[in-house]
C-alpha cells in the first residue's frame, strides 16, 4: 500500500511466464481534490520530518538502524522455500495496479505483481495462511505499516517517481533474484543500486527513484514499509498521517481487493 507521486509513466512486460496479453493497460482513475490538497502538502511536512528523523535523512539507510531486519535476514532462504510454490503459480497473483488503482501510473500493466499481507493494521488472512513462517517474521519486526511479496516479469520497467512521505521507509529483502543477463536494479536519488539475495536495501521513498527487470526471469523480494524512528513530535506527526492513509479511500481500494 504504497503512495506513488505525480510523474507520468508505465510499467511494461515483455518475455516470461505469468504474464498478461500484450497491450494490457490500467488507467488510474481521477484524483479527488483532498488528495491533490494533500500532494501540495507533502514537501512542507517532509522537510519538518526529516528534522524530525532519528536516523538521518539520507537516500539509503543503513540496514542496522531498523530494529528486527538484521534477525530476518538469515532466514530468507526460509521465505524463498515457501513461497515456491507461488512463483510457479504466479499468473494467479493480481498485478500490483488492480490491486491499487492509485498506483496506475507507474503499474500500468500486469509486470509488477504484489502479493499482500498486511497493510495500515488490515491483514490479508489467507495470504498469511499461505505463508505462514514468512507472515511470522514480518511479524516479529516493530513497526511494519505494509508487507508483501513485490514480483517483477521480465521486461519490467517502473519509472521515476517518489512516495508520500518520510515517515516510513522502504525495506527490500531480496528473495529470488535473475540469474540471466540483463539489467535488474534499482536507482535511488540517481545512484544505481542491486539486490543481493537475503541482503536488506533500505531506502526513503520520499528521494525518486527508479526500477528496471530487463532480464528474462522473475525478480521477488519481501517489500515492507517500516515506521522511521522519529523525535516525539514527528511520532505524533506519523500517527496522523497513517491514520488520514489508513481511512483513505486509496487503502480502502486494496483492502477490497484482498478481502481483508
Amino acid at each position: 500500500m504504497l503512495r506513488e507521486s505525480d510523474e507520468q509513466g508505465v510499467a511494461r512486460t515483455e518475455s516470461g511466464a505469468g504474464q498478461a496479453p500484450p497491450g494490457e493497460r490500467y488507467v488510474r482513475p481521477s484524483q479527488k481534490g483532498l488528495v491533490a490538497f494533500g500532494k501540495r502538502l507533502r514537501d512542507p511536512v517532509n522537510r519538518f520530518l526529516a528534522r524530525q528523523s532519528r536516523i538521518g535523512d539520507d537516500p539509503v539507510i543503513d540496514p542496522a538502524l531498523v530494529p528486527g531486519l538484521a534477525e530476518v535476514a538469515p532466514h530468507w532462504r526460509e521465505i524463498r522455500a515457501e513461497i515456491e510454490p507461488l512463483i510457479r503459480e504466479r499468473a494467479q497473483i493480481p498485478p500490483f495496479g488492480k490491486i491499487s488503482p492509485d498506483h496506475r501510473r507507474i503499474a500500468s500493466t500486469p509486470a509488477w505483481k504484489s502479493f499482500f499481507f498486511q497493510g495500515y493494521g488490515y491483514h490479508a488472512a489467507e495470504n498469511e495462511a499461505r505463508c505462514p513462517r514468512t507472515s511470522e517474521l514480518v511479524a516479529s519486526i516493530p513497526g511494519v505499516i505494509v508487507a508483501f511479496l513485490s514480483i517483477m516479469e521480465p521486461g519490467t520497467h517502473v519509472p521515476l517517481h517518489r512516495g508520500l512521505t518520510k515517515s516510513w521507509l522502504n525495506c527490500h529483502l531480496p528473495i529470488m533474484l535473475p540469474t540471466t543477463p540483463g539489467r535488474c536494479e534499482i536507482a535511488i536519488d540517481g545512484q544505481i543500486h542491486r539486490w543481493r539475495e537475503g541482503e536488506w536495501l533500505v531506502f526513503d521513498e520520499t528521494y525518486r527513484h527508479e526500477v528496471w527487470n530487463e532480464t528474462s526471469e522473475p525478480r521477488v523480494l519481501l517489500m515492507l514499509q517500516v515506521q522511521r524512528d522519529m523525535k516525539l513530535p514527528g511520532r505524533i506527526a506519523t500517527r496522523m498521517i497513517y491514520h488520514a492513509v489508513r481511512n483513505s479511500r486509496f487503502v480502502g481500494d486494496v483492502r477490497k481487493a484482498i478481502g481483508s
